[in-house]
């Protein structure tokens, strides 16, 4: 039930933000809920080790169950680096142990992950080839209550 009203929420602000020209960064809060257009920062819950340099990042949310402990997050972010260093930088850093690849596809446009981490953690990652940047998308999820 609350997923669903997240991504409702989420859903809405979304096609808000789609109005709205500015890349000032913007931030709403509901309960536990947090959404940022153009955030400075990615959530905590992702391991910054996967991001490409140079990255911008667009939009994120959490779902947290306390202040400090984030139950669901996702983030959008877009990169200049091409789609080769991204795939190898990915795979790079899937291969130094601490997230376990679950599975993997790839097609013409675009590659998604699925990664399991310690304590019940789960990390999708998916990123779509443009003509200029390519957008990667971050979702998070704790299926414990560590």
């Amino acid at each position: 039930m609350l997923s669903l009203m997240l991504r409702f929420f989420l859903f809405s602000l979304l096609v808000f933000w789609q109005c709205t020209p500015n890349k000032q960064t913007e931030t709403y809060r509901f309960d536990q809920i947090i959404v940022t257009k153009f955030p400075t920062n990615p959530p905590p819950a992702f391991p910054q080790s996967f991001f490409p340099e140079k990255s911008t990042f667009l939009q994120s949310s959490e779902f947290k169950t306390s202040h400090i402990h984030t139950k669901e997050a996702f983030l959008l972010l877009e990169t200049p680096k091409s789609w080769e260093e991204i795939q190898k930088r990915i795979d790079y850093r899937v291969n130094q142990g601490d997230w376990k690849l679950i599975e993997k596809n790839v097609n013409e446009t675009e590659v998604s992950y699925l990664l399991e981490g310690f304590i019940k953690k789960s990390l999708s990652i998916y990123f779509t080839k443009n003509e200029t940047n390519n957008q990667i998308r971050f979702y998070f999820k704790k299926h414990s209550t560590y």
